[in-house]
């Protein structure tokens, strides 16, 4: 016991920094923005004594903010994976202490170089902020995190420059500013600081933050404007886990998911007969609706859903390629746009970006004995990459919608965003299943790291989910009222759109930023080197 309240009190400024970390993203207010690591670098320039001991002040704070944040994965490999509860609380562990190592491996680095090389305190400081955001940026987590995501979440208008620098950009700006405050915190002591001392400093970062705020406020004026609408009907019809475990197993319980939807949805076009499209979420159908299935019960009653009400669907299902002999990765996570008909107007999206345990095995090709082991894990066939489905909105007057596809996980990827973009996408559609990760956290944070993607590219993104969070995001940045959670619901929406939108920055070159930032850190080495071997000679 007093070995680890020793570690406690010696490490509690990397615990400090994990709860204000964790503490200041999405659900919270992001209210340690300018802060947040400093507690932590003032350990690891002024009080460790080891590299090993700034690496593992680092580690605490990140599985600190981890498990603040991300709790919600025990819950996700209990639901989602299939794990028993006792494996999946090992999972949230695992996951806390390597999530984030990208953290003390920043410090590592920072605590080597300035030892190393006997660096000043401000060029430690800004190598820190650049090795910081390079970590951050190239480590190879389940999925890209960071800390801008709470600019938009919490409509601070710099958000708006995201379609120039995307939200790793923002991310990089939070870790300048919090390296000019710690740098003139404590550039003249270790000894701490006052209230006094530092309110200059922060009266700094806070106009050059105010000045970001007026530049992002005017730069997104010109997203204001539209010469499209697209009008939606979206349903959520509330099927839960049980429900869908159910689906796959009992046809008769397909059957009545496939009549709740259809339902619903003639329920909401009797009230909005001038619906465009008719959007279902992430595997609305948990069957096959290709079109060598069309025999099929549930593949029939859609059919005559659409025919009578002459309007085209959007949805997700399973999706089945019988030229693969693989009977699991013959099988994907699909997106179908159905015409009036009841035809797949183009060949059906498959999902390319697999979630780990969910959706595929790790490692399960090159070592099959594991899919033996764990037979409860999914192993779906892998998608072509970001694709376009052409929807005809007049065929008669040329007028066709360019939609970039995206299932659920895939809009937590910049780059497959930059995919779609690149392909002409006028409008994003995002279909979800948010009820694997339970409330509050996950919900929030999935919806706005997806809805970010809509900001760097400047496409509108349609987001529909089985049982919520649903919604739709302009390309401006104005997101509709949300959905009640874990609620049947039904939207009309008109969704404002460009046609044959520019390209962003982001889009171009933006989403390179890393390697700027990197070319910048080996000039700031160099240009620094040359200077201290001068100062020196």
């Amino acid at each position: 016991m007093n070995k680890i309240l020793g570690f406690i009190k010696k490490y509690r400024l990397g615990i400090l920094s994990g709860l204000i970390v964790g503490t200041s993203y999405i659900p919270f207010y992001p209210w340690g923005l300018f802060f947040s690591y400093i507690p932590l670098w003032y350990w690891v320039f002024f009080r460790a004594k080891t590299p090993r001991e700034a690496f593992i002040a680092a580690w605490v704070t990140q599985f600190t903010l981890t498990l603040i944040g991300f709790h919600w994965i025990a819950y996700t490999a209990k639901a989602f994976g299939g794990f028993p509860w006792p494996i999946a609380i090992v999972v949230l562990i695992l996951f806390c202490a390597l999530a984030h190592l990208y953290i003390p491996i920043a410090a590592y680095l920072a605590f080597v170089m300035r030892r190393k090389f006997d660096w000043s305190f401000g060029h430690s400081v800004v190598s820190l902020a650049l090795i910081a955001f390079l970590t951050e940026s190239l480590w190879p987590g389940i999925f890209p995190w960071n800390l801008g995501y709470t600019l938009f979440w919490s409509k601070l208008p710099v958000f708006q420059l995201a379609d120039v620098i995307g939200f790793e950009g923002l991310s990089f700006l939070i870790y300048t500013a919090q390296a000019a405050l710690f740098y003139f915190l404590f550039r003249k002591s270790s000894d701490g600081f006052s209230l006094r001392q530092a309110i200059k400093p922060f009266s700094i970062v806070l106009v050059i933050f105010a000045a970001l705020n007026v530049l992002g406020y005017v730069h997104g004026q010109k997203w204001k404007t539209t010469d499209s609408e697209l009008k939606i009907l979206q349903v959520q019809a509330n099927i839960g886990n049980l429900e869908r475990m159910y689906a796959e197993k009992g046809k008769g319980f397909r059957d009545e998911i496939a009549k709740k939807y259809i339902q619903m949805s003639e329920a909401g076009l009797a009230e909005n007969p001038d619906i465009d499209l008719v959007v279902w979420p992430e595997v609305a159908i948990p069957e096959y609706l290709n079109a060598n299935y069309s025999h099929q019960r549930n593949h029939k009653l859609i059919t005559e859903f659409l025919v009578r009400t002459q309007k085209s669907l959007l949805t997700g299902a399973f999706s089945k390629d019988d030229k693969i002999n693989d009977p699991e990765r013959s099988v994907f996570n699909g997106l179908f746009l159905l015409d009036p008909k009841g035809i797949d107007l183009t060949r059906s999206y498959h999902k390319t970006e697999l979630l780990a345990f969910g959706e595929y095995l790790p490692f399960s090709e090159k070592f099959p004995i594991l899919g033996k082991m764990l037979p409860f894990v999914s192993n779906f066939g892998r998608g072509p990459g970001p694709s376009i489905l052409i929807y005809p909105k007049d065929a008669t007057k040329n007028d066709y919608l360019h939609i970039g596809a995206q299932i659920c996980y895939e809009g937590l990827f910049p780059e497959f965003t930059v995919g779609l973009a690149s392909k002409g996408a006028e409008v994003i559609v995002n279909v979800t299943n948010d009820s694997w990760f339970g409330i509050p956290f996950e919900p929030y944070q999935h919806l706005y790291m997806t809805l970010a993607r809509s900001i760097e590219s400047r496409r509108p993104l349609v987001r529909s989910t089985n049982t919520g969070i649903t919604t739709f995001v302009t390309a401006y940045g104005d997101v509709a009222p949300l959905s009640p959670w874990l609620k049947e619901w039904a939207q009309r929406q008109a969704v404002p759109y460009r046609n044959n939108p520019e390209t962003t920055f982001f889009t171009r070159i933006g989403h390179s930023l890393w390697i700027v930032i990197l070319i910048a850190f080996l000039g700031h080495l160099l240009i620094y080197g040359v200077y201290d071997k001068f100062r020196k000679s």
